[in-house]
């Protein structure tokens, strides 16, 4: 995991010589908000000033607009151009965290507008190394959009329908190449290659039993798929060969499966009945072995969520309680408790997401419209201003977010798609 700068707030560059006796452009156009400050009617046609003038103009601006903090306050004899730099640099450093209080947002209106079904949306995933959004719904289609900050009228870029074939899940997989999905309706699976368009079909072994696949999961490295029965049972295969590897029992169907994001062999399990089961596969004969706990107060367990590091552990429960959990504490203990509990929804979870570090974690639930919430993890607390009054979110069924942060994919169950760019974050 790369390493954060390191910005010295405490000793900013006060002075730099390179600065000294340089003539600034001022741009033509600037925002009617900044107009006074930094533009004069005395100044030259040309729109040239002098570097301390240009910087001091700046540092006006700023204060006017924010004040001087008092991690920012300096002494009598500190000059105004480090007062704004050292105010500045400190802004930097304290950006890192997440703030609690409000999130800033924005829609990004008609995502997928001429490209919208009435068919509901049950997968959104973001691709991991491109900026596309994969959204998959219960007509069969398997749609990709380009995600950017740009007003595109079209942002759609290819599409595929699976004739008889709703979708349940849907998964990305050969190392960014595929995307496989599965439908309660039909034995197999479908893959879709997106860069030859290549539609496949998958059929589970024999030693599987032929049934609807409405839940399955793939690993993170694309080495392995786990697929859930109706009797109780995970199956898992070789995802290349879909060769039968082993059999894990639970003590109830399973509702969510996902592999741990850096352990190719390590499963999280949620059954309907609220045990949640962790489970490494053996190989080469070797027995799989199995950890179970009951999540904490769960009656009906319905989805999970692990971060990306696997910190946190988060359920959800037809109750609408989601659970967090330390990951490190569910490993070992038959009764781990909750760091926190999140009750703001108040009928069935359908989906829960952690952004990539882990600051922020999405919940929703597709039996009331506007049933979404925004949670700051560090704090407990959930954002009182997402959603925003006039931006409705409808029946939401699944969420995801982008690998960085930058965006948040809703799917609906009218099959409305809503990406919010969040500001805090890098754009994808």
């Amino acid at each position: 995991m790369s390493k954060r700068p390191v910005i010295e707030s405490e000793k900013p560059a006060w002075h730099d010589e390179d600065d000294d006796n340089v003539v600034v452009s001022v741009p033509k156009k600037v925002k009617k908000t900044f107009q006074v400050e930094i533009k004069r009617t005395t100044d030259d046609d040309n729109g040239e000033l002098n570097s301390n003038e240009y910087i001091g103009r700046l540092q006006t601006a700023f204060k006017k607009r924010h004040g001087a903090p008092k991690w920012a306050a300096t002494s009598a004899e500190d000059d105004e151009e480090g007062s704004l730099l050292k105010t500045a640099a400190g802004y930097l450093a304290k950006d890192v965290k997440l703030p609690k209080t409000t999130i800033h947002t924005n829609l990004l209106k008609d995502f997928n507008i001429g490209h919208r079904y009435s068919r509901g949306i049950t997968a959104v995933k973001f691709h991991k190394t491109r900026p596309v959004l994969i959204v998959g719904d219960q007509g069969g289609n398997v749609q990709l959009f380009k995600v950017s900050q740009e007003v595109k009228k079209d942002r759609f870029l290819q599409s595929a329908t699976f004739t008889k074939f709703p979708i349940d899940s849907m998964e990305i997989a050969g190392q960014g190449l595929t995307v496989i999905c599965s439908s309660s309706r039909q034995e197999y699976l479908m893959q879709y290659n997106m860069e030859t368009r290549e539609v496949t079909q998958l059929k589970p072994p024999k030693t599987v039993p032929k049934q609807g696949i409405q839940l399955f999961a793939v690993s993170h490295d694309s080495q392995f798929l786990a697929i859930a029965g109706h009797n109780s049972h995970v199956y898992v295969l070789h995802a290349a060969s879909m060769e039968h590897i082993t059999t894990i029992s639970l003590p109830a169907n399973a509702t969510c499966i996902k592999f741990f994001p850096s352990h190719s062999r390590e499963m999280w399990i949620i059954c309907e009945t609220g045990q949640v089961v962790i489970a490494n596969i053996g190989l080469n004969g070797a027995q799989t072995k199995q950890h179970t706990f009951t999540d904490d107060g769960a009656v009906h367990g319905t989805t999970l969520a692990i971060s990306q590091h696997g910190d946190y552990f988060a359920t959800g429960s037809d109750t609408g309680i989601v659970n967090v959990y330390a990951g490190s504490s569910c490993r070992d203990s038959a009764t781990p408790q909750p760091l926190f509990n999140v009750s703001n929804l108040v009928t069935s979870v359908s989906s829960i997401a952690f952004n990539s570090d882990a600051q922020l974690m999405a919940i929703c639930s597709n039996i009331k419209e506007n049933h979404i919430r925004l949670v700051h993890v560090a704090s407990q607390t959930t954002f009182k201003n997402f959603p925003e009054r006039n931006g409705k979110v409808t029946h939401a069924r699944c969420v995801d977010f982008s690998p960085s942060g930058g965006y948040l994919a809703v799917g609906n169950d009218d099959g409305c798609l809503h990406v919010f760019h969040i500001h805090h974050f890098a754009d994808y």
